[in-house]
């Protein structure tokens, strides 16, 4: 898969995560208010508005992907109403201010008040004990179920657009063991092998995606073999064999960034690429993907 959808946040980091990113896959994709179609110098921090001119990130409006906002996400309120015990537990959560804020835009149109996705999720979550409204478009929601169904959405999103949900915070929600052994081969490799650039120049980035995105295709699907071939598994002597096949293609894209004038080359650790639900990306009902 060639695109991402980031998430839980609007607008991207000024990070080295960004850069390799941005260089490893073809498009990021982001979830965005509807506002910020209309406004975006007013919305969008400095960085993320560049991203997005250059045409590095492509905004996503939840409301041109889903048909009937509604259908969709009721699933999510079923599954919170159906433990009782962690429900009591996020209650006292939220009672004790572990909250976190999401913007109403993200679930309904602007502007729009009657028969809003919003008036629906947001209503039920507040009677619910979980949510409240704060300041302008904006609600307060307990902060686990908050990430939870902004992953929920995000997953979704990905599904309808192709893409694969990331996100550059990373904690270990789910322990399948046969995802978090990719998910380590692939920071492995790339932390090992992927060069980026130190100094943040979008436009020399955009240039240089265009010029070599056949080189940069070839190297992603040289490491998606390793990275979903159970065979090699990490630190193995067939791990390490095909580590070393790479080292050509990370020597070759090394000379191309040299040949762009980027001041600096940098190899290094970086937060992993892929997010908590990348086996669900692929996941074809709402109830699988709940699963």
């Amino acid at each position: 898969m060639s695109n991402l959808l980031y998430y839980p946040y609007i607008n991207l980091p000024r990070t080295d995560w960004t850069l390799r990113t941005l260089l490893y896959y073809d498009n990021i994709g982001s979830i965005v208010p509807q506002e910020y179609f209309y406004e975006p110098e007013r919305n969008y921090d400095e960085f993320m508005l560049e991203l997005v001119r250059s045409e590095l990130v492509t905004p996503i409006n939840p409301i041109d992907v889903f048909g009937n906002p509604w259908q969709v996400t009721r699933p999510f309120l079923e599954l919170v109403e159906r433990n009782q015990e962690k429900l009591r537990k996020a209650q006292n959560r939220f009672r004790q201010d572990v909250r976190g804020n999401i913007h109403i835009d993200k679930f309904s149109k602007a502007k729009i008040h009657a028969d809003k996705f919003d008036e629906n999720i947001f209503y039920a979550l507040q009677e619910l004990g979980l949510a409240e409204r704060t300041d302008g478009r904006w609600y307060s929601v307990e902060q686990r179920t908050a990430k939870n169904l902004m992953s929920f959405l995000a997953t979704l999103i990905s599904t309808k657009t192709n893409r694969l949900p990331t996100t550059d915070y990373i904690r270990p929600i789910y322990h399948r063991r046969a995802f978090n052994q990719d998910r380590r081969k692939r920071e492995t490799i790339l932390t090992s092998l992927i060069p980026f650039p130190y100094e943040i120049d979008l436009r020399k980035l955009l240039n240089f995606k265009e010029r070599h995105s056949e080189l940069l295709n070839t190297f992603r699907t040289r490491v998606e073999l390793i990275v979903l071939d159970p065979n090699i598994v990490e630190d193995t002597p067939l791990f390490h064999q095909h580590l070393a096949e790479l080292l050509q293609r990370k020597e070759e894209l090394t000379a191309r960034m040299n040949e762009s004038q980027f001041n600096k080359i940098m190899f290094g650790t970086v937060c992993g690429l892929i997010g908590a639900y990348q086996g669900m990306a692929t996941a074809s009902t709402t109830g699988s993907i709940i699963g």
